[in-house]
């Protein structure tokens, strides 16, 4: 063994206070353990450590030794920690939940970035309504969920990337006897919803869609109203195609970003956040 190994193997009984658990952990039989220990008393010229029957203890001057080698033996775990993270973005795993059309908006241009430096990461993108996805954040299912803040979600971490605010829209010149709503779950649904309520509108039949790409296009043939993030119809609008409505009703500013898990970050989810916020 070097001399790294036999401070290691110093570390470990120090940390542990008994040279049987220490044997366990390093694999590193006991009667070897001894000798290195030995060895080492005698290179210093002091006791290490006082043997009693629960173990051994460290000696002052051990105390003062442990103190210097615990700050190596510590940077020295940090530096095989970021070993290990450069080794997954060689070969890691990223799995991404949006629905289709934020994904098409925010996705693609970081997505393509981050590929291209790093080719062997397997992405997999999951689309559902925010609720579901939201739930397998927690369960660790999916590493990144790119959706609307919600002020009711506790405990995951929101990055936001961008403000806009939604807009009633229906088809120019047609009439609102429907409601297009998104599937619920989602918080658009939710906003619809309290809408109903506000302006006593209830009474209209539903429409329920999964994607506001599907929404946009049956409110632009008189299909009924639809609730969606304005930056996706500024054409549609401009072309005549459609109209806003309800405008005096107070919608909220939403800010759409994406939500981690904290307690479950990976080395290749943090890579890919930087990414995007890079994109905006």
């Amino acid at each position: 063994m070097n001399r790294l190994d036999n401070y290691r193997i110093f570390y470990e009984v120090a940390k542990s206070g008994n040279i049987t658990r220490a044997s366990e952990k390093l694999f590193i039989s006991q009667p070897a353990i001894s000798q290195v220990i030995k060895k080492m008393e005698e290179q210093l010229g002091s006791k290490l450590f006082v043997r009693d029957k629960k173990g051994v203890t460290l000696t002052r001057f051990g105390e003062r030794v442990f103190q210097k080698v615990e700050t190596a033996m510590l940077s020295m775990l940090a530096v095989e920690k970021l070993a290990r993270e450069e080794d997954e973005l060689s070969g890691g795993d990223l799995v991404i939940g949006s629905g289709s059309t934020l994904a098409r908006e925010i996705l693609v241009e970081p997505l393509s970035k981050f590929l291209g430096l790093f080719p062997k990461i397997k992405v997999s993108q999951i689309e559902d309504v925010q609720e579901k996805m939201l739930d397998m954040l927690w369960r660790g299912d999916v590493d990144i969920v790119i959706s609307q803040q919600n002020d009711n979600i506790q405990g995951l971490q929101f990055y936001s990337l961008v403000t806009q605010k939604y807009v009633f829209i229906k088809k120019k010149g047609g009439e609102v006897d429907r409601l297009i709503k998104m599937t619920k779950g989602s918080y658009t649904y939710e906003c619809m919803c309290e809408f109903e309520r506000k302006k006593g509108v209830s009474n209209l039949p539903d429409l329920t869609v999964t994607g506001y790409r599907m929404a946009i296009e049956l409110a632009k043939v008189g299909l009924g109203l639809a609730l969606v993030p304005e930056f996706l119809v500024r054409e549609s609008l401009k072309a005549g195609e459609l109209e806003t409505i309800f405008k005096d009703y107070q919608l909220p500013e939403i800010k759409f970003g994406f939500y981690v898990n904290p307690l479950l970050l990976t080395r290749v989810t943090e890579v890919f956040i930087k990414f995007l916020d890079e994109r905006f």
